[in-house]
């Protein structure tokens, strides 16, 4: 993206779509796949808005580079942006929790549909998460709440 109002543009869009998924196609539905389409438009939201407040920085010239893929641009949100915009811990726990269930999924090797839930589990059923209506509902109000901080900041007083 070539600006931070573009990727804040791609934030909401994102995160509007996992709202539809979660409370309007899947009650409809009731196939569970949705709820994994739904954790991923999720984080892309969250990855645009980091990168919307890092491009912010990065104009400000108070931030030398952006980061060319999501692990970069999140280790140079944690360590440089978080302490100086005063982003609540709150927000770093989701973003680390989001991430995790996002890596969890994409290297699950056994996936399966159980009660209008997705079961995620690695290949020795070690580690098993369960995705559920409710908790993706629960990480789109974090992530709608999340996106608004970033665009305060962005948009607001010009500071971080």
């Amino acid at each position: 993206m070539d600006s931070a109002i573009a990727a804040l543009e791609v934030a909401r869009r994102k995160v509007g779509v996992a709202d539809h998924l979660v409370t309007q196609t899947f009650p409809l539905v009731k196939d569970p796949k949705l709820l994994a389409s739904a954790l991923q438009n999720v984080s892309e939201a969250v990855d645009a808005g980091i990168e919307a407040l890092l491009r912010h920085e990065h104009e400000a010239k108070r931030l030398d580079t952006v980061g060319d893929d999501s692990a970069a641009r999140l280790a140079n949100f944690e360590r440089h942006v978080v302490p100086a915009a005063r982003i609540p811990k709150e927000f770093v726990t989701f973003v680390s929790e989001l991430r995790e269930t996002v890596k969890e999924h994409k290297e699950s090797s056994v996936e399966f549909v159980r009660k209008e839930r997705l079961v995620i589990c690695d290949g020795d059923y070690g580690k098993v998460r369960t995705l559920t209506q409710g908790h993706l509902r629960r990480q789109v109000v974090r992530a709608k709440a999340f996106v608004a901080l970033l665009e305060e900041k962005v948009r607001g007083n010009g500071d971080a």
